[in-house]
């Protein structure tokens, strides 16, 4: 035994290392926690350890620390252990997976026919399927009335004037010896009588001592199961089981069997046993099994079938005479307490079926029998209206107290915050056809007016809340309405929706695609985005859509390039659809579509009645312009402007010049209406719009531009701006305090973002253009170095399409020019940045000299004498190309310019750049490399003068 318990830890162990050590097979392996409580069993609690940290003699905190610490190690290793959410999880899958393989047997095919209930089953067979039979020792008290044989060992325990406590068996014979007691008659007799016998032993023989006596091991009992089971054969139980634990063995009753007349056959005779007591329908059975008993299960007996409106539909097994009542209490009794009927499907005695109507409780059954209950009328509910949607109460009530909509919802202030009243929608049947008719509801005069807006009987009123109303304004619905496929599948609404964009194939639901943007993508329509412009190109600008920044992903919400609240609003769609996406779906796009109404995605209003989206859509009216949202908003009849204005969540702060273009299409005719508002508002109150209109609140524009200017350097007040539309430069400077006495004007770097723009495009261009000539030269050029040649050249246009341009902007900057020349005044825009330096004393010489660098200002000094300082140009220089760049941003060539009439003899003013070139026409022989290093570095050369120009 000693070496037995390190055998045990060592093989626990090393069953937890190969587990440990499993391969990751496309995911993290997955190990049932009661796998490791076994381990931990097998190693034991007096070790001190366990497989997930020591817990024996720590407290309750400190295990479950080392818990959690064990937990995260297995987690790093690959290995996750499942809660027990994701084990019931797993349990229902396999389930449902079970339900999906289910095969009726002949009985249910039968009756499944005849009552046309696809769900039927027979009553009572999973009794002994669901949970395994068990021939293992069972624990608990032991009645007196347990029969004792050979082999049952009993304990008894002596207490007083003597002492002892023995396990004894009972012998062969049938009899118990306890030591110098007599010997005590105990098989086929009851625990309490031998414990009985044994007390009044005791008095005799042992004064002043008591004896407890109990049930110790008990002896084993080999029981024969056979019949209509799925295992028969034999088997060893205790003498403790019962019928149902021998049944459960032979894994329960075929759906041929009988459950309520199981037979047992023992020495002396045989007896039936009803199951069905173990079911809840009379009383349980009691029956210990002996060694040698045999259970029979016989076919199936009389059969009768119950459905409708009880409790537990099924296929019940019955005896001769059983009644109706009886049989709806095997079923658990009506759903309904009264006004229920009666129907049964009996077959004849020539085979053919007939029916029974309206048959009373006591009527007797015959087998065969199909009962059906049923309760109402064939149709709706009499004397009901139904309220759902945006309410706090939804569900029936009666007619006679709710005659109206009023009645029904009561007052305009009795409602939920956020309400949507222009319109709610009436789905009532007509009178004649009994087909739905939705009937569009205006809340506001519902609510308001009377007599109000009359119901009948089994009306459904289904009010939208603010949240079901920017659904309609969302882009999948936009998407949907101009052709492409539904990217929230799991919306059964927008399915609706998709099916009849592509059958009618008409404008009826354009009203939520006329403020928006619409491109042609991939030979599709496509929604854009209006708040900016991707990428500028001259002469070929560019929108963003949905597509260009996020992706057509299958199965996604696809979101736009939106601005503000609508940008927030896709953005909760995409996180919401990714924790629906995250969800494993055993049921498939059932299960996925109600997870995606509980967190949102769907409104549930629409997943409950898919009709509603469209006829929402079909009654909407487009509202653009000076509101705060804009987009589609259903109305029910007419509605003035202010009430729209009122649902678009009012008119924007400080509009002015407020007009109305009403745009009104009837057939082929089309109106349009421009309105001026007054003060008071009643412009608004009167002018009606109905559905299918266009409605545009037009404002005038802000007198500001949408972003600031930035003055930085030699300002009086140098900061951040807010401009007027309009405002010119100068003005700017007269509000920041004008120049300082040390500014320097004439070196001003005045940048904007739609320059920088076009000179980033114009490095791409010439990027393009110079891989083009490069290809071009590459085809003619031969030899062994050319490769690496057009490598480097590729990689120095690849530099060059990746420089960052600056955006500068020559402008004039000087107070007193501008005064006399003021068509030289700069308009600004938003996103603008000036610096005014202060006034340098240096001369940049920059290229092929001997010595460049900053030379120190001397008024009336030439480029010729700079350059003479710098020592010279050099013998690769190209005299005839050397060009200054002045401190505004213009240059000017040396010769041919205006220095040139004094041999470069010209004054340079302060902070100029002299950049003398390299003559690459000797170098025409040289690699393609040579040529192009010499190219592009001097376009570097010049941009890096720019960007040098523009920090200082």
């Amino acid at each position: 035994m000693r070496g037995s318990r390190p055998m045990i830890i060592f093989r626990a162990r090393a069953a937890l290392l190969a587990l440990v050590a499993l391969p990751s097979v496309g995911h993290a392996q997955s190990i049932d926690p009661r796998v490791l409580a076994q381990v931990q069993g097998q190693l034991g609690s007096g070790n001190g350890a366990s497989v997930l940290g020591p817990q024996s003699s720590a407290s309750p905190l400190d295990r479950a620390r080392d818990n959690a610490q064990g937990l995260r190690a297995l987690e790093q290793q690959g290995i996750r252990i499942d809660t027990p959410e994701e084990q019931e999880l797993r349990r229902i899958q396999s389930r449902a997976a079970i339900e999906r393989l289910y095969r009726p047997s002949p009985v249910e095919r039968e009756f499944r026919d005849r009552l046309s209930d696809p769900t039927l089953r027979q009553f009572g067979y999973e009794l002994f399927q669901s949970v395994p039979g068990s021939a293992g020792s069972l624990t608990g008290a032991v009645s007196d009335s347990y029969i004792i044989g050979p082999g049952d060992e009993i304990v008894i325990q002596f207490q007083g004037a003597t002492n002892d406590s023995r396990t004894v068996r009972v012998d062969r014979e049938g009899r118990l010896v306890v030591g110098t007691l007599p010997a005590v008659r105990a098989a086929g007799r009851s625990l309490g009588a031998v414990r009985n016998d044994l007390a009044a032993a005791t008095r005799r023989t042992l004064l002043g001592t008591d004896v407890y006596v109990s049930l110790g091991t008990v002896r084993a009992a080999t029981v024969f199961v056979g019949g209509e089971v799925e295992r028969p054969g034999q088997f060893q139980l205790t003498s403790l089981a019962d019928i149902s634990a021998a049944l459960a063995q032979a894994g329960g009753v075929r759906r041929t069997g009988s459950l309520r007349n199981v037979r047992v056959v023992r020495a002396g005779g045989s007896f039936t046993v009803d199951l069905y007591g173990l079911l809840g329908i009379g009383s349980p059975p009691s029956v210990s099994l002996r060694d040698g008993d045999r259970i029979i299960v016989p076919v199936i007996g009389d059969t009768v079938a119950i459905a409708g409106n009880v409790a537990r539909p099924g296929i019940y097994e019955i005896r001769r005479g059983t009644s109706v009542a009886a049989l709806l209490d095997y079923a658990g009794g009506a759903l309904r307490p009264r006004g229920n009927q009666i129907a049964i499907s009996r077959i004849a005695a020539d085979g053919s079926e007939e029916f029974v109507r309206s048959a009373a409780l006591g009527s007797a059954l015959i087998p065969g029998d199909a009962v059906q209950l049923t309760g109402g009328s064939a149709g709706g509910a009499a004397g009901r209206v139904l309220l759902r949607g945006f309410v706090a109460n939804p569900g029936p009530r009666s007619l006679g107290q709710a005659p109206t909509v009023r009645d029904l919802l009561g007052e305009i202030r009795d409602l939920r915050f956020d309400t949507y009243l222009p319109m709610a929608v009436l789905v009532r049947r007509d009178p004649g056809t009994a087909a739905r008719v939705f009937e569009p509801v205006n809340l506001l005069t519902a609510l308001t007016e009377r007599p109000g807006v009359p119901l009948r009987s089994d009306d459904r009123l289904y009010v939208f809340g603010r949240s079901d109303i920017d659904f309609l304004n969302r882009t999948p619905v936009r998407r949907i309405v101009l052709g492409q496929p539904n990217s929230l599948p799991e919306c059964t609404s927008l399915d609706r929706l998709e099916a009849l964009v592509r059958d009618t194939q008409s404008a009826r639901f354009s009203a939520v695609t006329r403020g928006s943007f619409i491109v042609e993508r991939g030979g599709q329509s496509d929604i854009a985005a209006t708040g900016g412009v991707g990428s500028s190109r001259r002469g070929e600008e560019t929108l963003r859509t949905g597509a260009d920044q996020v992706g057509l992903a299958r199965g996604r919400p696809v979101r736009t390039a939106r601005t503000g609240e609508e940008a927030a609003r896709d953005q909760v769609d995409q996180d919401r659809f990714d924790e629906i996406n995250e969800v494993n779906d055993p049921y498939g796009t059932a299960q996925s579509a109600r997870l995606a109404r509980d967190i949102g995605v769907c409104p549930a209003v629409f997943e409950e009645e898919p009709e509603l989206l469209p006829v929402l859509i079909e009654n909407a009216v487009a509202v653009s312009g000076a509101v705060r949202r804009p987009g589609a908003y259903p109305i029910a009849g007419s509605a003035s402007a202010k009430d729209i204005a009122s649902a678009a969540e009012g008119l924007l702060g400080n509009t002015t010049a407020l007009t109305l273009d009403v745009t009104r299409a009837s057939g082929e005719t089309t109106t349009q209406q421009r309105l001026a508002t007054d003060i008071g508002g009643r412009t608004l109150a009167t002018t009606r719009v109905v559905a299918g209109d266009d409605l545009r609140f037009n404002a005038a524009q802000p007198q500001y531009e949408a972003g600031g200017v930035l003055l930085t350097g030699e300002f009086g007040r140098p900061g951040l701006y807010s401009i007027r539309k309009g405002e010119t430069l100068s003005q700017l400077m007269a509000r920041a305090g004008g120049l300082s006495p040390l500014a320097y004007a004439y070196g001003t770097v005045f940048t904007r973002r739609s320059v920088k723009e076009l000179q980033q495009e114009g490095f791409r261009r010439t990027g393009r253009e110079l891989t083009n000539s490069l290809l071009a030269v590459s085809a003619r050029k031969t030899g062994a170095g050319s490769g690496d040649s057009l490598l480097a050249a590729q990689g120095l246009i690849q530099q060059l399409t990746t420089v960052e341009a600056p955006g500068r902007v020559v402008v004039e900057a000087d107070p007193r020019v501008l005064a006399v020349r003021p068509d030289l005044d700069t308009v600004l825009e938003s996103g603008d940045a000036i610096y005014v330096p202060k006034r340098p004393n240096f001369v940049l010489a920059l290229g092929d000299v001997n010595n460049p660098g900053a030379l120190q200002f001397i008024n009336g000094k030439s480029a010729k004498d700079y350059l003479a300082e710098t020592g010279g140009t050099q013998s690769t220089a190209d005299d005839d190309r050397i060009f200054v760049v002045l401190p505004n941003g213009t240059s000017q060539p040396l010769k041919g310019g205006r220095w040139a009439r004094s041999n470069a003899q010209g004054v340079i003013p302060p902070g100029s750049t002299i950049i003398v070139p390299k003559n690459i026409d000797p170098l025409f022989t040289l690699d393609i490399a040579r040529d192009i290093t010499t190219i592009v570095g001097t376009l570097f050369t010049s941009i890096a003068t720019v960007a040098l120009l523009a920090t200082n």
